[in-house]
Protein backbone atom coordinates (compact mmCIF):
# COMPACT_ATOMS: atom_id res chain seq x y z
CA UNK A 1 0.00 0.00 0.00
CA UNK A 2 1.32 3.46 -0.94
CA UNK A 3 2.28 5.76 1.89
CA UNK A 4 -0.44 8.42 2.43
CA UNK A 5 0.56 11.97 1.57
CA UNK A 6 1.31 14.17 4.55
CA UNK A 7 -0.59 17.49 4.60
CA UNK A 8 1.60 20.58 5.00
CA UNK A 9 -0.55 23.45 6.24
CA UNK A 10 0.05 27.11 5.39
CA UNK A 11 -1.94 30.35 5.81
CA UNK A 12 -0.67 32.86 3.22
CA UNK A 13 -3.12 32.17 0.43
CA UNK A 14 -3.78 35.30 -1.63
CA UNK A 15 -2.25 36.01 -5.04
CA UNK A 16 0.80 37.76 -3.56
CA UNK A 17 2.02 34.37 -2.43
CA UNK A 18 1.50 32.30 -5.59
CA UNK A 19 5.24 31.99 -6.28
CA UNK A 20 6.05 31.02 -2.70
CA UNK A 21 3.28 28.41 -2.66
CA UNK A 22 4.43 26.88 -5.94
CA UNK A 23 8.04 26.91 -4.70
CA UNK A 24 6.98 25.11 -1.52
CA UNK A 25 5.26 22.43 -3.63
CA UNK A 26 8.40 22.14 -5.76
CA UNK A 27 10.53 21.72 -2.61
CA UNK A 28 8.20 19.01 -1.28
CA UNK A 29 8.31 17.20 -4.62
CA UNK A 30 12.12 17.36 -4.79
CA UNK A 31 12.41 15.80 -1.33
CA UNK A 32 9.76 13.12 -1.80
CA UNK A 33 12.20 10.26 -2.41
CA UNK A 34 13.61 10.66 1.11
CA UNK A 35 10.62 11.96 3.08
CA UNK A 36 7.62 10.50 1.27
CA UNK A 37 4.67 12.18 -0.49
CA UNK A 38 3.26 15.48 0.76
CA UNK A 39 0.46 17.78 -0.28
CA UNK A 40 -0.21 21.40 0.53
CA UNK A 41 -3.25 22.34 2.61
CA UNK A 42 -4.34 25.96 2.66
CA UNK A 43 -5.79 27.39 5.85
CA UNK A 44 -9.12 28.80 4.68
CA UNK A 45 -9.52 31.32 7.51
CA UNK A 46 -8.33 34.78 6.50
CA UNK A 47 -5.42 35.45 8.86
CA UNK A 48 -3.34 38.53 9.55
CA UNK A 49 0.42 38.04 9.75
CA UNK A 50 0.20 38.37 13.51
CA UNK A 51 -2.35 35.58 13.82
CA UNK A 52 -0.40 33.49 11.32
CA UNK A 53 2.73 33.72 13.46
CA UNK A 54 0.74 32.67 16.51
CA UNK A 55 -0.74 29.73 14.59
CA UNK A 56 2.74 28.61 13.54
CA UNK A 57 3.96 28.91 17.11
CA UNK A 58 1.01 26.82 18.37
CA UNK A 59 1.33 24.16 15.68
CA UNK A 60 -1.95 25.01 13.91
CA UNK A 61 -0.04 25.52 10.66
CA UNK A 62 3.23 23.95 9.55
CA UNK A 63 5.07 26.50 7.44
CA UNK A 64 5.07 30.21 6.67
CA UNK A 65 6.96 32.46 4.26
CA UNK A 66 8.29 35.40 6.26
CA UNK A 67 10.92 38.06 5.94
CA UNK A 68 13.48 37.31 8.60
CA UNK A 69 14.26 39.32 11.71
CA UNK A 70 15.76 38.68 15.13
CA UNK A 71 12.46 37.88 16.83
CA UNK A 72 11.25 35.41 14.18
CA UNK A 73 14.55 33.53 14.22
CA UNK A 74 14.26 33.19 18.00
CA UNK A 75 10.69 31.88 17.86
CA UNK A 76 10.90 29.61 14.81
CA UNK A 77 13.31 27.52 12.78
CA UNK A 78 14.36 29.47 9.69
CA UNK A 79 15.52 27.59 6.62
CA UNK A 80 18.08 30.19 5.65
CA UNK A 81 17.82 30.45 1.92
CA UNK A 82 16.35 33.75 0.55
CA UNK A 83 13.52 32.33 -1.51
CA UNK A 84 12.63 35.71 -3.05
CA UNK A 85 16.23 36.38 -4.16
CA UNK A 86 16.15 39.85 -2.57
CA UNK A 87 13.35 41.16 -4.80
CA UNK A 88 11.06 42.13 -1.90
CA UNK A 89 13.69 44.59 -0.66
CA UNK A 90 13.22 46.71 -3.79
CA UNK A 91 10.14 48.87 -3.29
CA UNK A 92 8.24 51.11 -5.69
CA UNK A 93 5.62 53.51 -4.40
CA UNK A 94 1.90 53.57 -4.95
CA UNK A 95 0.84 57.22 -4.67
CA UNK A 96 -2.21 59.41 -5.14
CA UNK A 97 -2.29 60.69 -8.71
CA UNK A 98 -2.32 64.30 -7.46
CA UNK A 99 1.10 63.81 -5.84
CA UNK A 100 3.11 62.36 -8.74
CA UNK A 101 4.99 65.61 -9.41
CA UNK A 102 5.79 66.03 -5.70
CA UNK A 103 7.57 62.69 -5.59
CA UNK A 104 9.47 63.43 -8.79
CA UNK A 105 11.24 66.23 -6.88
CA UNK A 106 12.52 63.86 -4.15
CA UNK A 107 16.24 63.03 -4.35
CA UNK A 108 17.11 61.95 -0.79
CA UNK A 109 15.71 59.75 1.94
CA UNK A 110 15.62 62.72 4.30
CA UNK A 111 13.27 64.55 1.89
CA UNK A 112 10.93 61.57 1.82
CA UNK A 113 11.05 61.38 5.61
CA UNK A 114 10.36 65.06 6.21
CA UNK A 115 7.74 65.78 3.54
CA UNK A 116 5.64 62.60 3.19
CA UNK A 117 3.78 59.98 5.25
CA UNK A 118 3.78 56.34 4.19
CA UNK A 119 1.15 53.67 4.76
CA UNK A 120 2.04 50.17 5.94
CA UNK A 121 0.71 47.02 7.58
CA UNK A 122 0.90 47.23 11.35
CA UNK A 123 2.07 43.59 11.68
CA UNK A 124 4.56 43.62 8.80
CA UNK A 125 8.13 42.98 9.87
CA UNK A 126 9.59 45.80 7.78
CA UNK A 127 7.46 48.49 9.40
CA UNK A 128 10.19 48.79 12.03
CA UNK A 129 12.79 49.17 9.25
CA UNK A 130 10.97 52.19 7.84
CA UNK A 131 10.59 53.71 11.30
CA UNK A 132 14.27 53.07 12.13
CA UNK A 133 15.10 55.10 9.02
CA UNK A 134 12.95 57.98 10.34
CA UNK A 135 10.14 57.58 7.81
CA UNK A 136 6.72 58.62 9.13
CA UNK A 137 4.21 55.77 8.90
CA UNK A 138 0.45 55.35 9.25
CA UNK A 139 -0.34 51.70 9.93
CA UNK A 140 -3.36 49.43 9.47
CA UNK A 141 -3.72 45.76 10.50
CA UNK A 142 -5.66 44.99 7.30
CA UNK A 143 -3.78 44.95 3.99
CA UNK A 144 -6.90 45.75 1.94
CA UNK A 145 -7.66 48.89 3.94
CA UNK A 146 -4.36 50.51 3.01
CA UNK A 147 -5.45 51.02 -0.59
CA UNK A 148 -8.67 52.76 0.43
CA UNK A 149 -6.69 54.95 2.83
CA UNK A 150 -4.23 55.99 0.12
CA UNK A 151 -7.06 56.64 -2.32
CA UNK A 152 -8.59 58.98 0.29
CA UNK A 153 -5.23 60.76 0.93
CA UNK A 154 -4.94 59.55 4.52
CA UNK A 155 -1.26 59.08 3.76
CA UNK A 156 0.97 59.88 0.77
CA UNK A 157 2.56 56.65 -0.44
CA UNK A 158 2.44 52.88 -0.02
CA UNK A 159 5.74 51.08 -0.74
CA UNK A 160 5.25 47.77 -2.54
CA UNK A 161 7.66 45.08 -3.67
CA UNK A 162 8.34 45.12 -7.39
CA UNK A 163 6.94 41.58 -7.40
CA UNK A 164 3.65 42.94 -5.99
CA UNK A 165 2.97 46.41 -7.36
CA UNK A 166 2.08 45.67 -10.99
CA UNK A 167 -0.45 42.98 -10.15
CA UNK A 168 -1.95 45.11 -7.38
CA UNK A 169 -2.18 48.18 -9.61
CA UNK A 170 -4.08 46.23 -12.24
CA UNK A 171 -6.45 44.81 -9.64
CA UNK A 172 -7.00 48.19 -8.00
CA UNK A 173 -7.76 50.23 -11.10
CA UNK A 174 -11.56 49.75 -11.13
CA UNK A 175 -12.06 50.57 -7.43
CA UNK A 176 -9.28 53.04 -6.64
CA UNK A 177 -8.90 55.32 -9.63
CA UNK A 178 -6.78 57.84 -7.72
CA UNK A 179 -3.91 55.40 -7.10
CA UNK A 180 -0.99 55.30 -9.55
CA UNK A 181 2.55 53.91 -9.62
CA UNK A 182 5.17 56.56 -8.87
CA UNK A 183 7.58 56.94 -11.80
CA UNK A 184 10.96 58.08 -10.48
CA UNK A 185 11.84 56.52 -7.09
CA UNK A 186 12.56 53.17 -5.48
CA UNK A 187 13.49 52.16 -1.96
CA UNK A 188 15.90 49.37 -1.09
CA UNK A 189 16.72 47.52 2.12
CA UNK A 190 18.14 44.00 2.60
CA UNK A 191 15.09 41.88 3.34
CA UNK A 192 15.57 38.12 2.91
CA UNK A 193 12.44 35.96 2.98
CA UNK A 194 12.75 32.42 4.34
CA UNK A 195 10.57 29.41 4.94
CA UNK A 196 9.86 29.18 8.69
CA UNK A 197 8.62 26.15 10.63
CA UNK A 198 7.83 25.42 14.26
CA UNK A 199 10.97 24.70 16.31
CA UNK A 200 9.61 21.25 17.15
CA UNK A 201 9.23 20.29 13.49
CA UNK A 202 12.83 19.46 12.63
CA UNK A 203 11.78 16.85 10.07
CA UNK A 204 9.94 19.42 7.95
CA UNK A 205 12.87 21.84 8.26
CA UNK A 206 15.23 19.12 6.99
CA UNK A 207 12.85 18.29 4.17
CA UNK A 208 12.57 21.90 3.01
CA UNK A 209 16.35 22.33 3.18
CA UNK A 210 16.87 19.24 1.03
CA UNK A 211 14.23 20.32 -1.49
CA UNK A 212 15.77 23.78 -1.79
CA UNK A 213 19.24 22.31 -2.31
CA UNK A 214 18.02 20.00 -5.06
CA UNK A 215 16.00 22.71 -6.82
CA UNK A 216 19.02 25.01 -6.78
CA UNK A 217 21.28 22.31 -8.15
CA UNK A 218 19.01 21.44 -11.08
CA UNK A 219 18.09 25.08 -11.85
CA UNK A 220 14.36 24.64 -11.25
CA UNK A 221 14.24 27.22 -8.43
CA UNK A 222 15.67 30.06 -10.50
CA UNK A 223 13.52 29.00 -13.46
CA UNK A 224 10.41 29.24 -11.29
CA UNK A 225 11.52 32.61 -9.90
CA UNK A 226 11.90 34.07 -13.41
CA UNK A 227 8.58 32.58 -14.52
CA UNK A 228 6.84 34.67 -11.87
CA UNK A 229 9.04 37.76 -11.73
CA UNK A 230 10.92 38.48 -14.97
CA UNK A 231 8.20 40.69 -16.44
CA UNK A 232 7.92 42.70 -13.21
CA UNK A 233 11.71 43.03 -12.96
CA UNK A 234 11.93 44.43 -16.47
CA UNK A 235 9.02 46.84 -16.31
CA UNK A 236 10.17 48.22 -12.95
CA UNK A 237 13.18 49.76 -14.76
CA UNK A 238 15.17 50.10 -11.55
CA UNK A 239 18.24 51.36 -13.41
CA UNK A 240 16.24 54.47 -14.39
CA UNK A 241 14.98 55.22 -10.87
CA UNK A 242 16.58 57.08 -7.97
CA UNK A 243 17.10 54.32 -5.38
CA UNK A 244 16.95 55.49 -1.77
CA UNK A 245 18.93 53.14 0.49
CA UNK A 246 17.61 52.15 3.93
CA UNK A 247 19.40 50.30 6.72
CA UNK A 248 17.88 47.14 8.18
CA UNK A 249 18.84 46.90 11.84
CA UNK A 250 16.36 44.08 12.48
CA UNK A 251 18.46 41.38 10.84
CA UNK A 252 20.24 38.84 13.05
CA UNK A 253 24.00 39.24 13.13
CA UNK A 254 25.71 37.52 10.22
CA UNK A 255 22.66 37.45 7.93
CA UNK A 256 23.87 37.14 4.35
CA UNK A 257 22.46 39.64 1.88
CA UNK A 258 20.49 37.98 -0.93
CA UNK A 259 22.23 37.74 -4.29
CA UNK A 260 20.13 39.95 -6.55
CA UNK A 261 22.72 40.65 -9.23
CA UNK A 262 21.87 37.67 -11.40
CA UNK A 263 18.29 38.87 -11.95
CA UNK A 264 19.01 42.62 -11.89
CA UNK A 265 21.07 42.10 -15.05
CA UNK A 266 17.86 41.09 -16.80
CA UNK A 267 16.73 44.73 -16.69
CA UNK A 268 19.41 45.56 -19.24
CA UNK A 269 17.50 43.47 -21.79
CA UNK A 270 14.77 46.12 -22.09
CA UNK A 271 14.83 49.81 -22.92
Amino acid sequence: MAEPAKAVRYFQTDARYDYRIELLQLVLDKSQSKFGPATLQAETTNMSHGRGELSLENGLIDVAFFATNKIREQKFTAIKYPILQGILGYRILLVHKDRQADFAAVTTLSQLASDFIGGFGSHWADKKILEDNRLKITASPLYQNLFAMLNAKRFDYFPRGINEIWHESQQLAPDYRNIVIEKSLALYYPYPVYFFVNKRNSRLAQRIQLGLTKSLQDGSLKQLFLKYHLQDIQRSQLHKRKILMLENHQLPAGTAKPDSQWWLKRIENVG
